[in-house]
């Protein structure tokens, strides 16, 4: 659940310094959390209806605010008003006093809650100075600390002013925030990520700049200690599930078929022979499975099903292994392909010498099956050494990732230049090449563990991804790269919450 805290500072002891649009603001970004964000209006805690925010006053309702948020809770602070900046320290202000930047943030971080994000729309707002807590432990399961920790919003850099957007009367930041906030084209799956607001928000900065006078720019930052990204959930999402066929016979049992996609209906067969087979039985199980395969329907979308419902599979693909364990790993002893007569035969009937077309069936005895299933056997590894052995080595990664991304994050920001990035990371590439490497290594997972460590090692592979953006023989330009670095955090992302999900699904297996 989000809880949050907005306080806007609209007037100050001092009447030359009010900022009435601020009022605005705090009016705007609680309907833009209710509207894109679908946080209860009960869960939102603001003051500054009255336009005059006391520090006495802030203190009384931060605490209030506190005493609600759970720990499963994400919660937002969101702030609009003065800053200031003396040395190097920066300063929400408040209509009576000043509160360091520093010191709010460093409290905010410490709630005890799932994550939390501090949305700064004030002159000075960004600091390259605050550290934020790590939440990795590498004793826990992933689903521990994906997702957890803390980000900052800033309106500006520390040496900028803010400014105001007049025709929607707002604070320019605000009205950013909001957009992106609201924007229905963010929604996937019935969630949005923070990572995708930020970066529309990034956008819509960088389309503003371009209009204004370089003294009116502000270049807003972000800074984040959060594991992966935080996803919202906005609205219902039912997913597409494929119609699941399985079916056993004393010779055979059709452990799964799939939709295979393309301009023609095809479906791949994994089957689980009972006995051993030559290719000829094989033709014989093909052409009987296919007298009810050809009239399958089973569809990857409701896109897909609307094409093809009712129509016969043209093109049949069948996989052939003789326990889970092959189906699983993807160790087969034999394929078989059939066509209809609209096909091209000549095409898809290739002999060669492992191969051939036995009853209007194309079959293919794969070669080093026997080979493969006996070095499977003896290089799988025990379930709770494997567990160990991925959880040290990816969680290593991840820390490492989150390093890697902290300093992209500097650079994003404009703190560093892209060459100062590049230096700063050498080491960080070098170690997560190291591990990348080291995963490849691992034993082989049982069949309990299969998925688990293929997204581990998807989660890995990933990680690598960034190394393999900024690696010093490529030759990319800067807005290349930062494009190639956007879709490699988005898959991070993704990776980290497959691993986070299967880790729960994992800890239930091996508790019970």
């Amino acid at each position: 659940m989000i809880k949050s805290f907005v306080v806007g500072v609209s007037e100050y002891d001092n009447p030359r310094y009010n900022i009435p649009l601020c009022y605005n603001d705090i009016q705007a970004i609680k309907e833009a959390m209710e509207l894109g964000l679908s946080v209860k209006q009960e869960n939102i805690y603001s003051i500054g209806e009255k336009r005059i925010v006391k520090l006495e006053e802030f203190k009384t309702w931060f605490c209030k605010a506190l005493k609600e948020i759970e720990e499963s809770d994400t919660f937002i602070f969101y702030f609009s008003g003065h800053g200031s900046n003396e040395k190097n320290e920066n300063y929400i202000i408040f209509s009576n006093a000043k509160v360091s930047v520093k010191e709010l943030i460093s409290v905010i971080d410490s709630i005890p809650c799932k994550n939390k994000i501090v949305i700064l729309d004030c002159c000075h707002s960004g600091n390259a100075g605050i550290s934020l807590s790590s939440p990795i432990d590498i004793y826990e399961t992933a689903d521990q600390f994906v997702g957890h920790g803390c980000a900052i919003m800033a309106s500006c850099s520390f040496y900028e002013n803010s400014g105001f957007d007049n025709n929607r009367q707002l604070s320019r930041y605000t009205r950013i925030i909001y957009d992106a906030f609201t924007a229905r084209s963010l929604i996937k799956q019935g969630r949005k990520s923070l990572e995708d607001i930020k970066e529309y928000v990034d956008r819509l900065a960088y389309i503003d700049n371009k209009k204004l006078e370089d003294k009116y720019k502000q270049h807003c930052t972000f800074r984040s200690s959060i594991v992966g990204t935080i996803y919202f959930n906005v609205e219902t999402y039912t997913p597409y599930i494929t119609k699941k066929i399985y079916k056993e016979t004393d010779q055979y049992i059709i452990y799964s078929v799939k939709p295979m996609g393309g301009n023609i209906k095809r479906i791949g067969i994994k089957i689980i022979l009972r006995f051993p087979c030559e290719k000829r039985d094989i033709a014989e199980i093909a052409n009987e499975i296919n007298k009810e395969a050809i009239y399958y329907d089973v569809f990857s979308s409701p896109n897909s099903e609307k094409k093809w419902k009712g129509k016969t599979n043209n093109i049949i693909f069948a996989s052939y292994g003789y326990d889970e364990e092959d189906v699983i790993n993807g160790t087969y002893a034999f394929r078989s392909t059939w066509v209809d007569k609209d096909q091209d035969k000549g095409y898809w009937y290739r002999e060669n010498d492992r191969s051939s077309i036995i009853d209007d069936i194309l079959v293919e005895e794969l070669q080093g099956y026997f080979f493969i299933k006996k070095f499977i056997n003896e290089n799988t590894s025990d379930d709770t050494s494997l567990i160990e052995t991925y959880r040290t080595c990816i969680y290593k990664m991840i820390i490492d990732a989150e390093k890697y991304l902290s300093y992209y994050s500097a650079y994003a920001n404009g703190t560093i230049s892209e060459v100062e990035f590049i230096n700063q990371v050498k080491s960080l590439k070098i170690e997560i090449r190291k591990l990348f490497l080291e995963q490849t290594d691992f034993s082989i997972a049982s069949i309990k563990l299969h998925d688990w460590a293929e997204a581990y090692s998807a989660l890995a592979n990933a990680i690598d991804e960034f190394v393999v953006v900024y690696d010093d023989k490529a030759d990319r330009d800067s807005n290349d790269r930062k494009l190639s670095m956007s879709i490699a955090k988005k898959n991070y992302n993704e990776c980290l919450e497959k691993v986070k999900e299967l880790d729960i699904e994992l800890s239930k297996k091996l508790d019970s």
